[in-house]
């Protein structure tokens, strides 16, 4: 229960950094660019906690698999984690595209196989990112790793 509540409150934290912004920071002339977030899953990520947080300055996010349309900054948990790909795409132009994610442990004391994480960002079609990362459990082990892809549309 202890790892949930550390995981929620890191979660949190991300999203709040990523929520600075305001429309005043927009780029002159209201350029921007569409973006795509591809998360791949393998090995036993059933077996961690994750968690990933998705914030598009300026649109709102469109789930790949459902259409859904989503509120940004969008904060995925392990439940909505526990399909092996994951794609979220820009409804509309954003000036500002960030991910940031993490995995801890599932279980104290049961030593999980490794998982990884291959996280493709798009801009306007094009991969301009590729995260290739490994999560390794140990006994007493907690990974806590943080993929921060920030791009600004203004460099």
């Amino acid at each position: 229960m202890r790892k949930y509540l550390y995981l929620s409150a890191v979660c949190v934290c991300m999203a709040l950094c990523f929520v600075g912004c305001s429309k005043d920071d927009d780029e002159p002339g209201g350029k921007g660019a569409m973006y795509e977030v591809t998360i791949e899953q393998s090995g036993d990520f059933r077996s961690f906690i994750k968690s990933v947080v998705v914030v598009a300055n300026g649109t709102r996010l469109k789930d790949g698999a459902t259409g859904e349309s989503l509120a940004s900054p969008l904060i995925l948990s392990d439940e909505e984690l526990a399909v092996e790909k994951v794609t979220l795409t820009t409804t509309g132009k954003a000036i500002e595209f960030a991910v940031s994610g993490s995995v801890v442990d599932g279980e104290d004391g049961v030593v999980n196989e490794p998982m990884q994480w291959v996280v493709t960002v798009y801009k306007n079609g094009k991969e301009i990112e590729k995260k290739s990362l490994s999560f390794r459990d140990g006994r007493r082990s907690v990974w806590m790793i943080l993929i921060c892809i920030i791009i600004d549309v203004t460099a």
